[in-house]
């Protein structure tokens, strides 16, 4: 995947998996900057792959909610 539609393809998990975070982001103008570390963090398991695999979902899942609980 390309930095581009990481960073989209993470927003949408983000968005959809963790609105709560999502929406607190958002609300402190944060969004964009955390966005960006995340995908930094996803940076080599999204390399080579593309949205259509099966086990990309669960491992952005269980990416963000590691670094949710860091922050």
């Amino acid at each position: 995947m390309t930095d581009s539609l990481t960073y989209d393809y993470i927003k949408l998990v983000l968005e959809r998996d963790f609105p709560s975070a999502y929406l607190r982001f958002s609300n402190n103008g944060m969004l964009h900057y955390e966005l960006t570390n995340m995908v930094e963090v996803c940076a080599p398991l999204t390399r080579g792959l593309d949205r259509e695999d099966e086990f990309l979902k669960a491992e952005v899942i269980g990416i963000i909610s590691a670094y949710l609980e860091e922050a």
